[in-house]
């Protein structure tokens, strides 16, 4: 999230171990077919796909709230997640991986595997131009180290970057994560049915109209979105999206 910049190797952050009980909860169904990460969205089962819900605006004081509507989905190599991204005024000033993309229009995935690993989550920060900042925990302590783990990502832009004195439309982040690329989270294993993750999805940035929404929002006073025991539940599901 925004003045959330990693300069260092490692990075503290105090984690709070208490569990919300009334976070939202999302059912990820299993893709029929391929998916093809090219930012288009076209494929039929994102068609079929339910979208996780509207963001929440927890601290919302002035401006157009731009709504932001997230789907999954999976299979036994991928992760799939769309964003599609309401944004009258897109920027970007980050190109360099593992740089401070929350500044701009920027999407995240906050997501623990393994819940029972305490309060330990692991990053993927995405601007509207497609570039990544990672940071994966090591699930044992509060210790955040900066670690390129990159998922797939293709974007699509309704509008043009960086102009201001016109009214875009929004802009579009398809993203796969393959389980395999992470031995240490997963174990060389894929999900099975039932199986739970903490997910935190959250939308910030911009040099206009400034954004700070999450699916499940942290509560807190002020902006701040490492907050697991306010992360969502994503439950992974056999049964395929219709």
């Amino acid at each position: 999230m925004r003045k959330t910049v990693y300069t260092g190797i490692t990075l503290c952050i105090l984690f709070t171990s208490a569990v919300r009980a009334d976070v939202p909860r999302y059912t990820v169904m299993r893709a029929t077919g391929k998916i093809v990460i090219d930012g288009i969205l076209d494929d039929p089962d994102w068609a079929a796909a339910k979208p996780v819900g509207d963001f929440q605006f927890p601290w919302w004081t002035t401006g157009e709230k731009e709504q932001t509507e997230v789907k999954m989905l999976w299979n036994d190599t991928f992760l799939y997640i769309s964003y599609r991204c309401d944004d009258a005024h897109i920027w970007a000033d980050h190109y360099d991986t593992n740089s401070a993309t929350c500044l701009d229009d920027c999407v995240e995935i906050f997501w623990n595997p393994n819940p029972g690993a305490g309060d330990a989550y692991n990053m993927f920060e995405m601007n509207c131009i497609g570039n990544l900042l990672s940071v994966c925990n090591n699930l044992k302590t509060p210790i955040l180290e900066n670690k390129i783990l990159p998922p797939h990502i293709a974007q699509c832009i309704d509008g043009t970057v960086n102009n201001d004195t016109d009214t875009d439309r929004g802009w579009v982040l398809e993203v796969a994560i393959r389980f395999l690329d992470y031995p240490g989270i997963f174990d060389g294993k894929t999900p099975k049915e039932g199986d739970m993750w903490r997910v935190g999805l959250n939308r910030c940035g911009g040099k206009t109209n400034e954004q700070f929404s999450q699916w499940s929002p942290s509560q807190t006073p002020k902006p701040n979105f490492h907050s697991p025991k306010d992360f969502g539940k994503v439950i992974f599901s056999m049964k395929t999206v219709k």
